[in-house]
């Protein structure tokens, strides 16, 4: 239930607040989103990338009213749960939820408890990924993130991968002026990344762990040339409101059974083998990333194995 992840420290904005003044609450708060107010009731919600929108095409963007840029606030019940108020945020697109009356959930919050399953991330990932040169600017990285629509951006110094440069870093150096400062200048100093085979499992941990909002995926060492792909808090909650689970029953040759436990367990979208008794000799629990990818990752990964001899798949309902 979102009542044991939200964030019931709110800070909110009265909707005659500027725009200027939501930059400062998110930048000294650590934040992204803002609930904004009328007479103490929440009508709105302002995020971080409008701020920057706004930023990029309007001058006076600092003195604009929270009144006129606030997005409708999605409201739900303390008692919703996990899963539904990805769907909810998928459907609409948005990457925070006000509870009623006691808090807000973001999309890093849902990251914390999305199931650990063995789905590739570069599966769910973005594999197009833009990087910028490291002498580009805060502008050169507001104004990409806005048309493309990306909050995180792979900056490299010749062949090296040296950081990633968050929506949230371009936000700080908006609101303080610093729209020419170069992205060597703001981006991490650490560069969190994963290899290219690693899971949705790996990538949700290391966001939790080390507190960041995308994971690069290489091919190798952190090279320009070797980045396959990246994968962000807002992957996670779109796999999270659109992925599914089956039950696979496996009839085996007797002789291959400890052979097939072994290569089940290593197999991708494989969350757990047991040994069974009765009619099946194995049970098969996997992951796929959508209900239509259940029949696809039975025949070609389950199905084909040496040693199966038949199977049968039953799909989870998610609710009853």
């Amino acid at each position: 239930m979102l009542k044991a992840i939200m964030s019931s420290n709110l800070k909110a904005l009265d909707v005659n607040a500027t725009l200027k003044d939501a930059a400062e609450l998110m930048v000294s708060s650590g934040i992204r989103r803002i609930p904004v107010t009328v007479a103490g009731n929440i009508v709105g919600v302002v995020s971080a990338r409008t701020v920057v929108k706004e930023a990029v095409s309007n001058q006076n963007w600092a003195s604009e009213k929270l009144s006129d840029l606030a997005k409708p606030a999605i409201t739900v019940d303390p008692d919703t749960p996990f899963r539904t108020a990805a769907k909810i945020m998928v459907k609409y697109g948005i990457g925070s939820l006000i509870v009623k009356g006691q808090g807000i959930v973001t999309e890093r919050d849902l990251a914390k408890v999305i199931p650990r399953v063995t789905i590739p991330a570069i599966s769910v990932g973005t594999t197009n990924v833009l990087i910028l040169p490291s002498d580009s600017t805060v502008m050169d990285a507001a104004k990409s993130m806005i048309s493309l629509g990306i909050s995180h951006i792979p900056v490299n110094s010749g062949a090296d991968v040296i950081g990633l440069v968050s929506l949230r870093d371009v936000l700080k150096a908006v609101y303080e002026g610093n729209t020419s400062q170069k992205l060597s200048d703001i981006a991490s100093k650490s560069l969190v990344y994963e290899d290219i085979d690693a899971s949705v499992e790996d990538i949700a941990d290391l966001i939790v762990s080390k507190y960041v909002g995308a994971v690069p995926l290489f091919e190798g060492e952190p090279k320009a040339a070797n980045l396959r792909g990246i994968i962000t808090e807002w992957d996670l909650v779109r796999l999270y409101a659109s992925m599914a689970r089956a039950h696979v029953l496996i009839k085996a040759d007797p002789s291959k059974i400890r052979g097939l436990v072994a290569a089940l367990m290593a197999t991708p979208r494989v969350y757990d083998v047991a040994i069974v008794y009765g009619p099946y000799d194995l049970l098969v629990t996997i992951d796929v990333e959508d209900p239509d990818l259940i029949g696809t990752t039975v025949v070609n990964s389950i199905a084909s194995m040496s040693g199966v001899k038949e199977t049968t798949t039953l799909i989870e309902a998610e609710q009853i």
